[in-house]
């Protein structure tokens, strides 16, 4: 009986590491690609960890949707939390436009949120919704301001506007097929 011989350049297997298809640790021979999927989720496989679609790229009026959403949110929720140090104040001077600010900074939340998990790949659910609702606090902030004799409120107006901004790229077909591709329907 012999003994298999033990060369360091051969596996235990019996066949040197240069063999068609045998190479060390599992690595494919220079200039050929292994089957499976490619590394981090892209080409071949699921889809990938960073929110790619499998076999696409998110459209740009989702990213630019999710960039609004995120710049918008942000800069409510910190307006927002800026005035609330003095919340009271404002109720005492105006309960109406107390209750108008505590809506826009919980609506500037879950936009900011709904950016953030719109950028991630994610349902662009709570975006919409929360630009809905923005929508509809920025319109009530606009009517107060023109009732009680404020004047014109530009800062209303651009929270008017971006929101709608935001809906109306979400709508757009290419997102829509994006997130069709991907099952979620919003």
């Amino acid at each position: 009986m012999t003994s298999p011989s033990f060369d360091k350049n051969t596996p235990q297997g019996g066949q040197p590491y240069g063999a068609p298809g045998q190479q060390p640790y599992g690595q494919q021979p220079y200039g050929q690609q292994g089957y499976g999927p490619a590394p981090y989720g892209g080409g071949f496989g699921g889809p990938s960890p960073f929110g790619g679609a499998p076999g696409g790229q998110r459209p740009t009026p989702v990213t630019v949707a999710a960039i609004l959403g995120i710049v918008i949110g942000g800069l409510g929720t910190l307006g927002g939390l800026i005035s609330l140090t003095g919340l009271g104040l404002v109720f005492a001077f105006d309960a109406i436009l107390g209750l108008l600010l505590l809506l826009s900074v919980a609506t500037a939340i879950v936009v900011l949120v709904g950016g953030i998990q719109t950028l991630m790949g994610k349902s662009p659910k709570l975006l919409v919704y929360g630009s809905y609702a923005s929508i509809g606090v920025q319109l009530l902030y606009l009517l107060w301001s023109a009732i009680s004799g404020w004047g014109f409120a530009f800062t209303g107006l651009l929270g008017f506007i971006i929101p709608i901004a935001i809906v109306v790229l979400l709508r757009q077909p290419p997102a829509r097929q994006y997130y069709a591709s991907r099952g979620m329907a919003y």
